[in-house]
């Protein structure tokens, strides 16, 4: 096919020869066009009608090579006057920002897609367990043609369970017809899949079961004291504040306080099958489970004992 070249192309002697040339053509059309709005180009040239319409004939004229698939072209004010005052097509820029982009059309096959693929794909070939795919460049968007389906295969595929490395061929849109074919390589990074919270939560609100979500975390960027057993969340309560889906460190959470410090707590007082309740004063706040300090109130005496239940106390022996 042969094209017609214009002036962002060729000098000034060649633009008014073939300007002249077409003038003759097309029969010394001068009519009022259009400038298009940005177009999508689906064959493999520009033509005049892409650029303008309200030509009456010549529309079809081509000017050149259109862009290659998914990418596009930027015409500015001066190189459409240029093309039309060559074309003798009747119009001129009103300013200097008038532009029109051409955009070839394309079909893209997206990244995730790929990403997606290769994932399934090594996880059929027997790797188990939670993992996701660190991969260079090569695994970048692929574009083909837009009258090419958005499909692709994958061969040569193989992992090195030592090195967690892996290599294969995505041929696309077929292994029968390559347009495009791209080697792929990459590292399998395991991962765990890591309790958090769904909103932020401060201190004093328990986490319930419905808080917690989970993530993906990468094993070799974890820290050995995450929370990774979401049981271990439940009924606890953020230290200050816990952002939403961050991984939980252990010293981050604390069982809420049933008992504060300075108000009346119940001691319970056991020894063997003796049981005796009295009143004292906590000299510190404490969760189930923690070992406080407590004023008996008829005494003034202080002892320890085991918060085991909202302001109450165990004193085992006494």
């Amino acid at each position: 096919m042969k094209f017609l070249l214009f002036p962002i192309f060729y000098p000034r002697v060649a633009v008014l020869a073939i300007a002249f040339v077409l003038y003759i053509m097309l029969g010394g059309q001068a009519k009022a066009a259009e400038l298009r709005q940005d177009t999508l180009i689906e064959g493999s040239v520009i033509t005049l009608g892409h650029i303008f319409s309200g030509l009456p004939r010549g529309g079809e004229r081509v000017l050149g090579p259109a862009p290659r698939p998914g990418a596009d072209m930027v015409l500015n004010a001066s190189t459409l006057y240029k093309i039309a005052k060559a074309l003798d097509v009747e119009w001129r820029p009103v300013d200097a920002s008038e532009q029109i982009t051409l955009k070839r059309a394309a079909t893209i096959i997206e990244k995730d897609q790929i990403k997606t693929a290769l994932i399934n794909a090594i996880h059929e070939s027997g790797y188990n367990g939670e993992f996701e795919l660190g991969m260079g460049s090569q695994a970048e968007e692929i574009i083909l043609p837009y009258d090419q389906e958005a499909t692709f295969e994958i061969t040569n595929l193989s992992v090195d369970p030592q090195s967690d490395r892996f290599e294969a061929t995505i041929s696309a849109p077929s292994v029968e017809n390559p347009l495009q074919t791209r080697k792929i390589s990459g590292i399998v990074h395991a991962v765990e899949m890591v309790p958090v919270l769904t909103n932020t939560l401060r201190n004093g609100t328990a986490i319930v079961q419905s808080d917690i979500d989970y993530t993906p975390i990468r094993t070799a960027d974890l820290n050995h004291d995450v929370i990774l057993n979401p049981e271990n969340l439940v009924g606890t309560t953020p230290r200050r504040m816990i952002a939403a889906g961050k991984p939980i460190k252990e010293n981050e959470v604390e069982l809420p306080r049933i008992v504060e410090r300075g108000e009346l707590v119940t001691m319970v007082f056991k020894s063997g099958p003796m049981e005796l309740t009295a009143m004292g004063k906590a000299m510190e706040s404490g969760a189930k489970g923690d070992i406080i300090r407590i004023v008996n109130s008829a005494s003034s005496r202080t002892i320890q004992g085991i918060v085991t239940a909202e302001k109450e106390v165990l004193i085992k022996t006494f």
